[in-house]
């Protein structure tokens, strides 16, 4: 339901979007190929929104810490590091060799700013200033480097199974992911 919902409303959106550039006469590739990322973001379908799990704040704050977080649903490995004030931030630390060209890791392309779209994604720090409450971890922005797109807000919890939650909201909508454990680093 809720995916049949999701898909209807990016089909309108769609629609109204493209059809508003036609009349205006303003459509060009990137303004297309940027429409097509913010539906395909919104749109996808992931079932891994379960109810979180509220953890107590003395002994689970730093749950987050110490692992190598990898998205089910995007290629890639996340790890989150705790900076001097106590908050937390999210780095890329794998990106699979398939994605490298000519030997050279893939740079952020698809940034907004434009000085931005030669950094490499290896390394990315897509979230900062993330915050521990209520057992969640609340970020002001999380960005996806993969549409190019900025939520505005994101939650991080940890669901019944012990998955990590990453939902990502903007203009009204949101996208969740799914993260695993795949390995352990020391805290940095």
């Amino acid at each position: 339901m809720r995916i049949t919902f999701r898909l209807s409303l990016s089909l309108l959106l769609l629609i109204t979007v493209t059809s508003a550039c036609a009349q205006s006469g303003h459509s060009s590739p990137a303004h297309s190929s940027a429409i097509r990322n913010i539906i395909t973001f919104f749109s996808a379908p992931v079932n891994y929104s379960r109810e979180p799990v509220y953890l107590d704040r003395q002994t689970f704050e730093d749950r987050i810490l110490g692992h190598i977080w990898e998205s089910q649903r995007e290629a890639g490995r996340s790890r989150f590091e705790k900076t001097t004030d106590s908050t937390y931030l999210a780095r890329i630390v794998w990106v699979p060799d398939s994605h490298f060209t000519d030997g050279k890791p893939p740079v952020d392309f698809r940034n907004p700013d434009k000085s931005k779209r030669n950094n490499p994604i290896f390394g990315l720090i897509y979230s900062s200033d993330i915050k521990y409450k209520d057992g969640k971890w609340i970020a002001p922005y999380l960005y996806h480097p993969n549409f190019g797109i900025t939520a505005g807000k994101g939650v991080i919890f940890f669901n019944k199974d012990g998955d990590l939650i990453v939902r990502g909201t903007k203009w009204g909508f949101s996208a969740t992911e799914c993260y695993k454990i795949v390995g352990f680093t020391p805290d940095i």
